[in-house]
């Protein structure tokens, strides 16, 4: 199952660098930034954030999660694309792409922890609805509330600002300047 998480990662790694150049690599960066830190938010690692055992609905939040990541990569990237193929120059381009995918980032992500509370509440330590449905359904649907929710906040972090912060610095660098690097036109 592990050879099955690294498999799929590198596929989404080389699919990503190849339709975004640089941007996909910084996107990639961030995503395993993403996983390192919902693994080790959900294993322990952070005190403050209650640890357990790993199940399979909470692998299934965690990799529901690393799509959201993938989504605002891509989302991210598509806009700053956009404002390329618009004429503006790289900062600028860079400026506009971040700011205008953030709202659809941020209702995305917004939605996503709405539910995985609403999951975690309804289905989270003695509650009613472990008579009609069971303990072990209850935990399992607890698990995978609170691994979507460690998962999409550690999104936030990664996706959200992260990327903002790596695509304005390496942007400084004269070698990054080409806007062909970031999905412009390839002369320039």
């Amino acid at each position: 199952m592990a050879y099955a998480g690294v498999i799929a990662f590198v596929v989404i790694a080389v699919i990503m660098i190849a339709m975004y150049r640089l941007t996909g690599v910084i996107a990639v960066i961030s995503l395993a930034g993403q996983m390192g830190l919902a693994i080790a938010a959900v294993s322990g690692y952070f005190t403050t954030i209650s640890s357990f055992t790993m199940t399979l609905p909470g692998i299934a939040g965690l990799i529901l999660s690393i799509g959201m990541g993938v989504d605002c990569n891509v989302i991210t990237a598509e806009r700053i694309k956009e404002e390329l193929k618009q004429g503006r120059t790289l900062d600028g381009a860079l400026e506009r792409g971040t700011k205008n995918s953030l709202s659809a980032i941020i209702d995305g992500n917004m939605t996503v922890i709405i539910v995985s509370v609403i999951l975690m509440l309804v289905f989270g330590p003695s509650n009613i609805l472990s008579i009609i449905f069971g303990e072990s359904t209850t935990g399992t649907i607890y698990s995978f509330g609170y691994t979507l929710l460690v998962g999409v906040i550690a999104n936030f972090i990664m996706g959200v600002f992260l990327t903002r912060v790596m695509l304005r610095s390496i942007s400084g660098f004269k070698v990054f300047r080409k806007k062909g690097l970031y999905g412009g036109v390839k002369n320039g």
